[in-house]
């Protein structure tokens, strides 16, 4: 189904290059649409609620646009994304189930940090020279290292367990910033005696 969702995509775009309209690729668009409505209610009486395929589907036929105008590099990124995701599924489900209030506030937070205070942070140096090292922007990326490395350390205990989750965390995390790595882990051995030894290691 979805080679041919793609294949519809190029078709109604070459049939509007033809044609000088935009309409043919309205009309698939439009049409696809009314058939995921249509599967999203016969999936709503069933019990099963959800819209993945269904908007996996939509980007599928996009997808096939942007091939047609030659943008082959997006492309192919949606496609990888699209298959990635549609392949993780299951496990983002359960994922999304074990999903406490604490998991919820630890990715708000990180997002905050990274996304909403890093880029307004003016990346100049203020001081008198040659003292003039004080950057906010570089200063504040050494939070969002270390913020990042204590949160992809979260993520990897809850999903592999505490031994391979901070294992992992210190392999990949070390390899942007050792310091990073090194000044999370040891506040997080304060807060949880128990995962001491792990840490350390």
């Amino acid at each position: 189904t979805f080679p041919l969702l793609a294949l519809a995509g190029v078709t109604a775009a070459l049939i509007g290059d033809l044609t000088g309209s935009p309409w043919p690729l309205v009309a698939v668009l439009v049409g696809l649409s009314t058939l995921i409505a249509v599967a999203y209610q016969a999936n709503t009486r069933l019990g099963r609620l959800g819209l993945t395929t269904e908007t996996a589907a939509l980007l599928t036929l996009l997808a096939g646009v942007l091939c047609y105008y030659a943008h082959y590099e997006v492309a192919a990124a949606l496609a990888v994304a699209i298959t990635w995701l549609l392949s993780l599924k299951v496990e983002m489900h359960g994922l999304a189930a074990r999903m406490t209030r604490q998991d919820l506030f630890a990715v708000l937070k990180f997002a905050v940090i990274t996304l909403i205070i890093l880029p307004v942070l003016p990346n100049v140096n203020y001081g008198p020279e040659p003292l003039d090292v004080i950057n906010p922007y570089r200063i504040w990326l050494m939070v969002v290292f270390i913020s990042g490395i204590s949160f992809l350390g979260y993520v990897l205990i809850k999903a592999l367990g505490p031994r391979r989750g901070i294992g992992l965390s210190g392999l990949l995390g070390g390899l942007v910033s050792s310091t990073a790595v090194t000044l999370s882990f040891s506040e997080r051995s304060r807060d949880q005696a128990g995962l001491a030894n792990p840490l350390a290691l």
